[in-house]
């Protein structure tokens, strides 16, 4: 993947991104994450990293890198947010931010979720420090401008919500 960062097609990817880029691809990768290098998209990013748990019967993606013109955008996904939200609490601002800013709140009865067992399919509902959430599951949990010397943090929810074989043997 590495290589691939350099190819002519990635030139509006800035220096700065692709460290970040590389530096969590060697955490991910090194925690026993697992992703199919970088792909076409055309949602979020004219291209994607998709990180996913190795060895699981459907590819459940718990981490996405979005290229874009204007900069990378890593998307964390979480489920079981109150399961951990003692760690959420006590994470460093930069990760704790998307859990407990004004961004992407559901707004309901406007919520366009699909309801599925008498839940809303796609919202994120948890509590931080006593204070309820409610987020569109659909946009939730970004990050912007990181910094590659910081990688590391970025994995630890993951490996706190999603722990590999390999961490759990370690």
């Amino acid at each position: 993947m590495k290589n691939q960062l350099f190819d002519e097609q990635f030139n509006f990817v800035s220096e700065k991104d692709k460290e970040f880029i590389i530096a969590f691809n060697d955490v991910m990768i090194s925690a026993g994450y697992d992703n199919n290098g970088i792909q076409p998209y055309v949602v979020f990013g004219k291209y994607k990293i998709e990180y996913y748990k190795p060895g699981t019967k459907t590819k459940k993606y718990i981490a996405r890198i979005y290229f874009r013109d204007d900069g990378i955008v890593l998307r964390l996904y979480f489920s079981d947010i109150d399961k951990h939200s003692e760690y959420i609490e006590n994470a460093p601002d930069y990760i704790k931010q998307p859990f407990v800013d004004d961004s992407h709140g559901c707004k309901m009865p406007d919520c366009k979720g699909v309801i599925t067992n008498g839940k809303f399919r796609y919202r994120k509902t948890y509590s931080i420090s006593g204070t309820p959430y409610i987020k569109c599951a659909e946009q939730s949990f970004m990050y912007y401008n990181m910094d590659a010397k910081n990688a590391e943090s970025y994995t630890e929810p993951l490996i706190k919500f999603y722990p590999t074989r390999k961490r759990q043997n370690q």
